[in-house]
């Protein structure tokens, strides 16, 4: 009898440990803050556009962006300008890292959202529901406004 309630007490703490592991990991993806988000609008004719936003990370813990999706379009990416031997390259990256307690911007040559292959023309003054997916597998849905090209 003592080995079965040692079993269920290791079994009652595995579990209990692995449930406050997943809190843990809402509370981070909780603690983020996308404010100054906007899509630019899509020049007709084109398929393509990009996206911009500033991710707080409030969190005690860094958080990895690992991709984006959307009904907008079958592919984002998540790229970056960089100057490379007096040239300005776009490049795609796997991921970017929110540290603790700091923000990331995401912005016109700097990191920003490839949108590849539109599935509608993004006009100003209309909405669009982004989805960031986060390395723990939690993901947050967001709603940004269409600007219009500067």
């Amino acid at each position: 009898m003592k080995k079965i309630n040692g079993f269920m007490s290791v079994t009652v703490a595995i579990v209990l440990l692995l449930l406050s592991g997943f809190k843990c990991s809402a509370a981070e993806i909780d603690a983020i803050n996308v404010t100054d988000g906007y899509v630019r609008a899509s020049i007709p004719g084109t398929a393509i556009s990009s996206a911009y936003m500033t991710l707080a990370n409030n969190s005690e813990n860094k958080v990895t962006l690992v991709g984006v999706s959307s009904k907008i379009s079958p592919r984002i990416e998540l790229h970056q300008h960089s100057m490379d031997d007096g040239m300005m390259r776009m490049r795609q990256i796997v991921q970017i890292d929110i540290n603790a307690n700091s923000s990331i911007v995401l912005k016109p040559h700097g990191l920003h959202l490839m949108i590849f292959d539109l599935t509608e023309q993004l006009t100003p003054e209309t909405k669009v529901d982004i989805t960031l997916h986060f390395s723990n597998d939690q993901q947050l849905t967001v709603q940004l406004p269409v600007k219009a090209l500067k």
